[in-house]
């Protein structure tokens, strides 16, 4: 008699929890089903409502909600100012499932990425890949090995430097040679030759400084490091290898990788020669610039550009598609933003927060890499 009205008993709890679990799951379908048909939101093909998918937070800062919908993507981003007064909450982008174009992804803000992110050393990755910051999607990287050569552009205080500084600090880590051009004598790098002394010694061999403010020395690094790799693509391809990653895996030999920083690089492609000598310079540099930008993936010599003011005379189409990867800061103008991301984008960035940056294609707070101190007295 016990174990029968214990069994009932269990029964009944099973029961009542099934239940729940069903009302669980079906409440925020009928919720949304309650939600398109006050909207009116259906297929115009086959007048179906979106059929909620289930939701999933893929960051601190954002989860995503999954529709299967024939309803075109443009009709749902109409909708967005609507679903974010039913939410309460603001929404960061509604896409369409890559893998899937059926499913419709939005993207809801459950809160505010970080104002500022400090550097860590924790957030070094391996490889040609640079830690850059964190978007609302998750961590931002740059991989140097698919998009060789970059583009950082924003106006001036945005925090253009601080995304440099960070990626030579992670180049230094990983023992890559460097080699910074800046021509506007403010001193932001110079303690990077301080930190990389610190590291290795033995970096320049022969070419040059790391950090080089002369023009006539940043021409002969250029010519330099054009030879430095035709000489590496010769014994790649005699080694029957593609890239430096082949040829270092394969045992025949090991070089180094090498990031070229080249701080506002209108000072270099936009200069007005004073005569015929300096204009043969600039042509030179401009020659090898172009040269390196265009074949140098495979030998793993990567160029990183800073700009403040882009216009098609310092970009024009030739370099800009060779800067595969692009990180820009909040531009008053359009324009200036169209001509780094092709579209809009840097003009809603809030002008308030330095270091905030559309990055490929996701806003990002990079982190913030201090200059290092200078060593006191006792030290």
């Amino acid at each position: 008699m016990i174990d029968s009205v214990l069994v009932i008993k269990v029964c009944v709890i099973f029961s009542l929890l099934f239940s729940l679990i069903v009302i669980l799951i079906t409440l925020p379908k009928q919720r949304f089903v309650k939600l398109w048909e006050r909207m009116d939101f259906r297929g115009k093909v086959d007048g179906k409502y979106p059929k909620y998918l289930g939701k999933h937070a893929i960051s601190p800062y954002i989860k995503e909600l999954r529709f299967r919908s024939g309803i075109p993507l443009d009709d749902w981003k109409k909708i967005q100012g609507q679903l974010e007064v039913s939410f309460k909450k603001e929404i960061y982008s509604i896409e369409r499932d890559k893998e899937d174009i059926t499913v419709i992804i939005v993207f809801v803000i459950e809160k505010n990425l970080p104002k500022f992110i400090p550097w860590d050393d924790k957030y070094l990755t391996d490889g040609a890949k640079f830690a850059i910051g964190e978007s609302y999607k998750g961590p931002i990287i740059w991989d140097a090995s698919t998009m060789p050569h970059g583009l950082i552009a924003g106006s001036t205080g945005s925090g253009k430097t601080g995304i440099h500084r960070c990626i030579i600090h992670q180049a230094i880590k990983k023992y890559w040679n460097i080699n910074v051009l800046d021509f506007k004598g403010g001193g932001d790098f110079t303690d990077v030759e301080r930190e990389a002394a610190e590291k290795y010694r033995d970096l320049e061999k022969g070419y040059g400084t790391i950090l080089i403010s002369d023009p006539k020395k940043a021409r002969d690094l250029l010519m330099a490091l054009t030879v430095e790799a035709k000489g590496r693509l010769e014994i790649f391809k005699k080694a029957g290898v593609a890239n430096i990653d082949e040829y270092n895996e394969s045992g025949q030999g090991h070089f180094v990788p090498w990031l070229v920083v080249i701080d506002e690089a209108a000072e270099l492609l936009d200069v007005k020669p004073k005569d015929k000598a300096e204009k043969e310079m600039y042509s030179e540099i401009d020659h090898d610039l172009r040269t390196l930008a265009r074949t140098t993936r495979a030998a793993g010599i990567h160029i990183l550009m800073n700009i403040i003011r882009p216009s098609a005379d310092v970009l024009d189409g030739q370099i800009k598609n060779n800067l595969l990867w692009r990180a820009c800061g909040y531009f008053s103008d359009p324009s200036a933003s169209r001509i780094v991301l092709d579209n809009d984008r840097a003009t809603q960035l809030p002008t308030e927060i330095k270091g905030r940056f559309i990055v490929g294609d996701e806003e990002t707070q990079v982190y913030y890499m201090p200059p290092a101190q200078k060593p006191g007295p006792e030290e």
